[in-house]
Formats: structure tokens, C-alpha cells, sequence
């Protein structure tokens, strides 16, 4: 019986057309039959080191060919992935790997020192648990290379389900600690079909990822190129300059980009001394794209242009198709044909057209679960429908514009920022009594992270004092650009922070925030 899982495409394309690139990263060039027998190795060597159905197996890498072969060869174990941020260290890290649960860790050398500072206290890792990825292998781990070489090529046989956990995507949530998004192979598979029809992917097509796969957007776009057979081709970090050099040497076909690298593309002055033209589509998400980066794209890579909106529990579920109708400004677009999507007031109620209130949406994209976090769950879940948080409005046409962002999240980059994780780990110093992060412009990024500090009474710190304390403890794109200490943090009577009150002042006379 043929086993229903995102595994069992590399096994389909390995068949089908072996000899077909599949997998391009640096020097690594993989054929599909190459990267299936790799993919069945390493599964079954994790099946030797006592990986099994269900278990969570954690993974923090940069960019690189061997995740693609993790995620493939987790899936046909049925062994359940968990892509963790790699910038993550100290008590963000430990509560991480403790909350996932994992049983296994894939690392490398960029990760390791801040694995090993935590290491003794992660006691859910089994013997045998770390997984080094990398050529200087240090002593007491397990060599990714041996596994991925060493073992059966044939496919490890194990029973599978479509309605299996396929990954745990760690996204932190307004309130308090991060919670892991629970999603199917059902829901992975659902996601692939629907972009491969949508964005025209076929067999002979390249597509590019310079995202971190750790990232929802990343990691399901990367497997919907082996849906289609085409070729994947991934840097290992973002440069705008490479990206350009690679669009052209592999004659890629499609690109995801967050709006700030399309920005840093734009301020490239030799941008035009790279062909582009081999690109059919390009696909954005993060924020609404500004009408002046719109513009540039459509008028310097003179392809399709897609905006796509969504959150890792619902998966996208509105598009824009800028090049079509690109007199629609900070617009995310129309619902997906498999999803439905209302933009309701507080008690659940569709608000007229033109009014402002909250989106939900419901379909088969939405996540099965929060892993052990039920009462988050039902939260968001009502009636079937997940509640954003978000707050748009909808026009005569039916279409999506964002009116303000998921709470007070912060979105620098393109990546989402908690203002939550970061209070916490203010607030763990001894001298501060209460803090609040917001998000204030920054012509680069869009926004940057500033701490706003009330002092413990008869207490000092400085400035440079606060941003060590959270270098030591948060990813680097966490740590607060800026910080202002305040006598006092405005509040509402229930003792709610107002922070648009913060906000405020460096907002004033910019560019609506989305």
C-alpha cells in the first residue's frame, strides 16, 4: 500500500524522472534518484537510532541542502519536524526544546555554541540525539553525513497516514510564550496542489529560495517544487547581489521575497546588469508591498507579481495579483477558492463593506492544533472559524485591504517580531520593574524594535546594559534597536498597556502602518 504523506513525492519523482536535477545549494548538485536515496538513508538510519512515528525530532540549521532532506526523510518516518529559528539561544532556546518536546536535535557549528550552553539542561533528548551537520565533526555527535551514506537506500517502509503531524512551527503568540502550529501532511499536501495550479509551477521550472527555512512561507514552497517535479535552488543566506547572480546563472523561474529584499534590490545601482528575464512569476507576503516597490518590481523583473496573505495557522488565503490590477494600493486580494474569509466585529458579526474588523477564515489550510495549548486553541477557533487578529476591511469587489497589524506585533523585515518574547526577557532583570516593546519606523526595515523601560526604584542601567541582556537571551533580529527609559508606561483602568500611546510620536505624519 502506497503511504499518503509529503514523503512520498521524492519517492514518486525518484521513479518517475531520476535523473532530473532536483536540489541545487552551493557546490551540491542532487538528481532526483540521488536525493531519494540520500532522503531513504538518513531515514533509515534515524529509524536505526530509534527515531519512530510521532516522535518530534527539532531542527536548527541555516539554509542548506541537508534540511531538505531532513524534512523529506522525517516525513516518510512519519516523525514529526520542528524547524526551530537558529538565532534562538539562551532561555528562548531551552523553552523551545523543552516545549517541543524533541527527542532529536539536527545542529551545525553557527548553533552549537548556544546548544551547548543549554545542553545539559535539555533532558527530553535521547542518547544519540545530536545530529551535526558538517564536515569538522566535534566529539560526542552523531554524523549527519554517515547517516545520510550509511545506511539502506531502500524506503523504510513505514506506515503513514494523511491526517499524520507533519511539523511543529513554533510562532509566538501575543500573550505570553511562543505556541507550536500543529499541521497535517493533509494540510501540506492541500497547500502544494492548490500553489502549483495557482502559480503555474510545472516540470521544467526553477524555483529559488533565499528565505530561511525555518520559515512557514520557505518551508512549504520548497516541497511544492518537488510536487511539480521542477528544480529547487537555495542560498544559504539572503544578498540581494546573489540573488540577482543566481536568478541568472540557474535561470530561475520563481522567487518568494519579503518586501524588504525586494527594497534592497531596488537600491542596487548595478541591478540592471543582471538578466532576469528567465522569471515567470514572483511572490511576496509579510506586509502589503508599498505602491513605490510595487512599481519597481513590476517594472524591472516584468513578470507576474503575487501578494499573498495568510498566517502559519491558516496558511495564505488571499492573493493579489498586482500585475493585473496594479491600481489597487496595500492590497492583499481576493480568498482562495478552497477558503473562506469574513471580516467580523466582536461578537462574530460581518461588518458592512468599507468597515474595519477582524478577519477570520476557515478551510482545509487551518492548523489541526497548538501543541499542548488547547486553551490557546479554542481561543482562536470559533464555530470553525480561526480569529486573525488581525483587522482589515473589505471593498465593493470582495478584495482584502490590512488596516492594522496581528496586536502589536512588529514586523521588521519581513519577519514577525513578539513584543511579548522580549518583554519577558526584560523583564528577568533584577533592575527592571516593567517594560513595553514597540515598533517605531526605520526606512530600511520598515519598523525597529525599542524597548520602552520603567526602573526598579533606586536602580541604574544603561542603555548598552539593556541590549546585552537581550543579546544574551533573544535572536538577534529580537534585540531592541533603540531603548527609552520612562518614569511611568500609560495604561488603560484595567491595567492594559496602551501602546499605541508609544507608538504614537514616531509614527506621526508616516506612512499608514499595515
Amino acid at each position: 500500500m502506497i503511504t499518503v504523506n509529503v514523503g512520498n513525492i521524492i519517492r514518486f519523482d525518484a521513479r518517475n524522472y531520476p535523473n532530473k536535477e532536483a536540489l541545487v545549494c552551493g557546490e551540491t548538485r542532487l538528481t532526483y534518484a540521488q536525493l531519494n536515496n540520500r532522503v531513504n538513508s538518513l531515514a533509515n538510519g534515524l529509524l536505526n537510532l530509534g527515531i519512530k512515528k510521532g516522535d518530534n525530532v527539532a531542527i536548527m540549521l541555516q539554509n542548506c541542502s541537508e534540511y531538505i532532506e531532513i524534512y523529506l526523510a522525517l516525513a516518510k518516518l512519519g516523525a514529526v519536524a520542528v524547524p526551530l529559528n537558529f538565532m534562538y539561544k539562551g532561555m528562548g532556546l531551552k523553552f523551545l526544546m523543552d516545549n517541543s518536546d524533541a527527542k532529536m536535535l539536527f545542529l551545525e557549528e553557527r548553533t552549537r555554541e548556544d546548544v551547548e550552553k543549554i545542553k545539559n539542561d535539555l533532558t527530553k533528548i535521547q542518547s544519540q540525539g545530536y545530529i551535526f551537520v558538517g564536515a569538522d565533526m566535534p566529539r560526542g555527535y552523531v554524523s549527519y553525513e554517515d547517516l545520510a551514506t550509511g545506511h539502506s537506500r531502500e524506503e523504510p517502509g513505514v506506515p503513514g497516514n494523511e491526517e499524520d503531524d507533519l511539523l511543529i512551527l513554533y510562532s509566538s503568540g501575543t500573550t505570553g510564550l511562543p505556541k507550536g502550529i500543529v499541521l497535517t501532511h493533509k494540510t501540506r499536501l492541500t497547500y502544494y496542489h492548490w500553489c502549483g495550479l495557482r502559480y503555474g509551477m510545472r516540470f521544467q521550472d526553477v524555483h529559488l529560495i533565499n528565505t530561511p527555512l525555518y520559515h512557514n512561507m520557505a518551508c512549504f514552497l520548497s516541497i511544492t517544487q518537488f510536487y511539480t517535479g521542477g528544480t529547487l535552488v537555495i542560498m544559504r543566506k539572503f544578498d540581494p547581489r546573489e540573488t540577482l547572480a543566481t536568478i541568472e546563472r540557474e535561470k530561475v523561474t520563481g522567487v518568494f521575497m519579503v518586501p524588504t529584499q525586494y527594497n534592497l534590490i531596488m537600491e542596487l545601482p548595478e541591478r540592471e546588469n543582471y538578466d532576469v528575464s528567465s522569471l515567470k512569476w514572483l511572490l511576496t507576503a509579510g506586509s502589503p508591498l508599498s505602491t513605490t516597490t510595487k512599481q519597481f518590481i513590476l517594472d524591472f523583473f516584468k513578470c507576474e507579481l503575487y501578494d499573498m496573505y495568510g498566517l502559519t495557522e491558516t496558511g495564505p488565503f488571499t492573493d493579489m495579483c498586482h500585475h493585473l490590477e496594479p491600481e489597487k494600493v496595500r492590497c492583499v486580494g481576493l480568498p482562495f477558492f478552497h477558503m473562506e474569509m469574513r471580516v467580523v466585529d466582536e461578537q462574530g458579526r460581518d461588518v458592512p463593506l468599507g468597515e474595519i474588523g477582524e478577519i477570520v477564515a476557515r478551510g482545509p489550510l487551518l492548523l489541526r492544533t497548538y501543541y499542548k495549548n488547547d486553551e490557546a486553541y479554542k481561543a482562536a477557533m470559533r464555530d470553525g472559524w480561526f480569529y486573525s487578529g488581525d483587522l482589515g476591511k473589505e471593498d465593493k469587489e470582495g478584495y482584502l485591504y490590512l488596516v492594522d497589524r496581528k496586536k502589536d506585533m512588529i514586523c521588521s523585515g519581513g519577519v514577525n517580531i513578539y513584543p511579548s518574547d522580549i518583554e519577558a526577557i526584560l523583564h528577568s532583570h533584577p533592575n527592571i520593574l516593567e517594560s513595553a516593546v514597540i515598533g517605531v519606523p526605520d526606512a530600511k526595515w520598515g519598523e525597529a524594535v525599542k524597548a520602552v523601560i520603567v526602573l526598579k526604584e533606586g536602580q541604574d542601567m544603561s542603555k548598552e546594559e539593556v541590549i546585552q541582556h537581550c543579546k544574551a537571551n533573544l535572536a538577534g533580529y529580537q534585540v531592541p534597536k533603540s531603548v527609552d527609559f520612562v518614569p511611568s508606561i500609560p495604561r488603560n483602568p484595567s491595567g492594559k498597556v496602551l501602546k499605541k500611546e508609544l507608538r504614537a510620536p514616531y509614527w506621526e505624519g508616516q506612512e499608514a502602518k499595515i
